[in-house]
């Protein structure tokens, strides 16, 4: 009985002379048959939308001994009613949208003229030569060298003068060393970044002096001269403060040449030395090794790699094209 009333209230799938009706009402008054309409374009959605999940149904039953074409057919008919009986609610919020939009491109269609030109003349007169076809064409025709040039969105970077003085103090180390290992340099100025914090945390000795350990390489107990530092290791995922012993040099060439026989000479380190092309192997590669406890290492340096800071630096310090 409910199936009924509903098929009754609606437009019936097979009922022409509605359709036909509702065209006539259209091309009478538009504003008016523009609802309906709307109910009926998002009937045909929702008949779509059921017609693909009858055809992964179909997949499943492919075996059905009592599946046929006439059973489709019916299957057919019945989803495009359940299409059209939706709609007759507040059906999935389609036919309003469709409404609202069409509504609006009507209203625009058949703005007075009067409207229009009172709108142009309140439009600044330099913006309506620029919009005139006569004036584009004439325009086209003008040599490269004296036509007007179109503005172009230049993207303003904020200087930062660590990240600059970092930048421009390990560069040229960083390619030297990326050379010997056959990598971007980019990638171990990303990676001392990261242990450095641009070089705002290297660690220092009691009197104050720099490590210049840019790669916070550890030191060997029996090393007299380390620098001993508080910092974070990571047991099973775990952060844990511990008091370590971290090599010092005397330069920051000696850091990065250090770093480099770490990687060379290191067996546990064979792996990231095999994938040197790719940054990002290289990188998760030297994590797995045991470089850092850190379980978001690699992702860090990456972050940084692939960043607008470390670019945006290299290109304010004139490094860009070498990078």
């Amino acid at each position: 009985m409910d199936e009924l009333k509903m098929a009754i209230e609606g437009i019936a799938v097979s009922d022409f002379q509605s359709l036909q009706e509702l065209r006539a009402k259209a091309q009478k008054d538009p504003d008016k048959a523009l609802p309906e309409v709307a109910k009926q374009f998002e009937a045909i959605f929702l008949q779509s939308m059921l017609k693909s999940m009858r055809m992964g149904q179909h997949f499943l039953e492919e075996s059905n001994p009592f599946r046929g074409k006439s059973v489709e057919t019916f299957q057919e008919m019945l989803d495009a009613q359940y299409a059209t009986n939706i709609t007759q609610g507040q059906g999935i919020g389609l036919a309003t949208m469709l409404a609202k939009q069409l509504s609006k491109s009507q209203t625009q269609a058949t703005m007075p003229q009067t409207e229009i030109n009172a709108i142009n003349s309140n439009t600044p007169k330099t913006l309506n030569a620029l919009n005139d076809p006569k004036t584009k064409v004439e325009q086209s025709l003008l040599p490269a060298r004296i036509a007007p040039k179109q503005p172009v969105a230049v993207k303003e970077t904020v200087p930062n003068p660590q990240i600059d003085d970092f930048v421009r103090s390990a560069w040229p180390y960083a390619r030297q060393a990326a050379n010997l290992l056959g990598l971007d340099p980019k990638i171990l100025l990303a990676q001392a970044a990261l242990e450095t914090g641009w070089g705002q945390f290297i660690a220092k000795d009691a009197d104050g002096s720099s490590s210049y350990n840019f790669f916070n390489i550890k030191a060997a107990d029996n090393n007299t001269d380390a620098v001993h530092v508080n910092t974070t290791e990571y047991i099973a995922d775990t952060p844990i403060k511990v008091n370590a012993a971290f090599k010092k040099y005397a330069s920051i060439e000696n850091s990065f040449n250090d770093y480099v026989s770490l990687i060379k000479d290191s067996n546990r380190y064979g792996d990231a030395l095999a994938n040197t092309r790719s940054p990002e192997r290289y990188i998760d590669e030297l994590y797995r090794a045991g470089y850092a406890t850190d379980p978001h290492y690699a992702s860090k340096i990456l972050a940084i790699y692939h960043g607008d800071e470390l670019q945006h630096a290299l290109e304010r310090n004139g490094f860009s094209e070498l990078a």
